[in-house]
């Protein structure tokens, strides 16, 4: 027999278990919504992550090629001014100079050059393009009807390529000709898309296991997670010092750990390309002024022309000696900028000034030699002294002495260039290592800025640094001071 008690204590046992079946339902409601709104708050960071990954991979690749293209017309025109390697005389026709430039530049994998000789397609550079643009008959007679330089893009069955056409002309010849220089994209984008595919892959593979690890912890870091979340939301290109407070040593203090470390790499990444962006602007602004300036007054007077083109080369043969003095500084920022080896620094010391003797008409000499090994990038060291030596011509005169030393002494490599000359004001001395920073002498006009901030990397690359000793009109010492790291073994 069924009594009221019975069936009142039946009734909230039902009642219980209905309470902790919703509750069950929604604990595991409130898991898919925090799950869901951490996979699609991932996603969107990784989507973004990878879009300006790639976005950034092909304006290098681009760069890339445009600066190539202009390494090679400016090997034309240089081979242009000189005598025929083969005969050691002059060109005397077009067909002559674009044969033989083609004959002694030889062209890599991707790129292609042809000559175009009164309208058609004469001469190509060895080996198997990608494909035959020489060929194509629309684009030779486009490109055969050009009497200014030009620069373009072209589709082709081998994808895109970036075309220069230098129109050539050789007195006394009245046959026109251009050179061609065709560079192939393909190469340098597929690189790109396997990086892209390569992150995506790692994207969706970390998605999933995000998916399936969060669905078991999401109650218990609810909160630590909210808090990634609302940072990484705030987070911007132009705002990239938020960080997520730490709190704890478990996981999810590790991943903010994590998270942040990342978000360092990427804000030194951001900071450092646009630092690079802003010199590059700040500085290609006035030889770019100058130049256009210049061409838009240049009438047909034969001598104004030739001044003209004269200024003209000068100003890009500075705005060159400036972009690379640039991606130079942008890859000492890089990890793996050195090339660390056995290096026997007696040699170094003795080849780095065999190499500087030939800079110009000083009283060279060096004061001492560090009899010793140490591991360094040979390379990178020696183009610091150059560099320094290089400055120190630049303020000296003829009867002026330059020395180059070295010696290792408490476990310090010390490798020094001394002249002289002018001297350097001490309110100078730190200054000048900064980018884009001159003294008050010396050939400024000659002169990027950049010298002396490049050596300054190489030294701290090295984890040392660069000094300066000097006085107006008592010379100057710049001295490299690295730590100097034994080479167990001789190279």
């Amino acid at each position: 027999m069924t009594t009221p008690m019975t069936m009142m204590t039946t009734a909230m046992t039902m009642m219980t278990t209905a309470t902790m079946t919703t509750d069950r339902r929604r604990g595991a409601t409130a898991r898919t919504r925090i799950l869901a709104w951490i996979l699609l708050i991932v996603t969107i960071a990784v989507v973004a992550i990878v879009a300006v990954t790639g976005r950034s991979l092909f304006s290098r690749a681009d760069a890339q090629v445009a600066a190539e293209l202009g390494h090679e017309a400016a090997k034309f025109r240089a081979f242009a001014d000189k005598p025929d390697p083969s005969t050691g005389t002059e060109f005397f026709t077009v067909r002559e100079l674009l044969t033989s430039h083609l004959q002694h530049n030889l062209a890599e994998d991707t790129e292609m050059f042809f000559s175009i000789v009164d309208g058609v397609a004469d001469r190509r550079s060895g080996g198997t393009p990608a494909a035959r643009i020489d060929q194509n008959a629309a684009f030779v007679r486009d490109a055969a009807s050009l009497t200014q330089p030009s620069a373009g893009t072209l589709m082709t069955d081998a994808g895109p390529v970036k075309y220069a056409v230098i129109p050539v002309s050789v007195e006394g010849d009245p046959s026109t000709g251009q050179l061609v220089i065709a560079e192939f994209l393909a190469p340098e984008y597929d690189d790109a898309w396997a990086t892209i595919w390569i992150m995506s892959i790692v994207a969706i593979v970390s998605l999933l296991l995000a998916g399936v690890t969060g669905w078991f912890i999401a109650g218990r870091v609810l909160a630590p997670i909210r808090d990634v979340r609302t940072t990484a939301a705030r987070i911007t290109e132009t705002d990239l010092g938020r960080r997520i407070e730490v709190a704890g040593s478990d996981d999810v203090a590790q991943l903010a750990v994590t998270f942040n470390g990342m978000l360092d790499r990427l804000e030194t990444a951001f900071t450092g390309q646009r630092r690079f962006l802003d010199d590059a602007g700040h500085e290609l602004r006035t030889p770019i002024t100058i130049i256009r300036g210049h061409l838009d007054v240049m009438n047909d007077d034969p001598e104004d022309r030739e001044q003209t083109m004269h200024l003209v080369r000068d100003e890009l043969e500075r705005m060159s000696r400036l972009v690379d003095d640039l991606i130079m500084l942008a890859r000492s920022e890089r990890p793996d900028f050195l090339r660390t080896a056995p290096t026997d620094l007696t040699d170094l010391v003795i080849e780095t000034f065999a190499k500087a003797t030939a800079l110009a008409d000083r009283e060279w000499r060096i004061d001492e030699t560090p009899d010793a090994f140490a591991i360094a990038d040979e390379q990178r060291l020696t183009q610091a002294l150059l560099q320094l030596a290089s400055n120190a011509v630049a303020h000296t005169r003829v009867g002026d002495s330059i020395a180059l030393g070295g010696r290792v002494s408490a476990e310090r490599v010390l490798l020094w260039v001394s002249d002289t000359g002018d001297g350097i004001p001490a309110e100078d001395h730190d200054r000048i290592f900064q980018r884009f920073a001159h003294g008050t002498s010396g050939n400024r006009r000659q002169s990027t800025g950049l010298g002396l901030a490049i050596v300054a990397r190489i030294a701290e690359a090295h984890g040392g640094t660069v000094g300066v000793d000097s006085r107006p009109g008592d010379g100057a010492t710049f001295t490299l001071d690295v730590p100097w790291i034994p080479s167990k073994e001789q190279p």
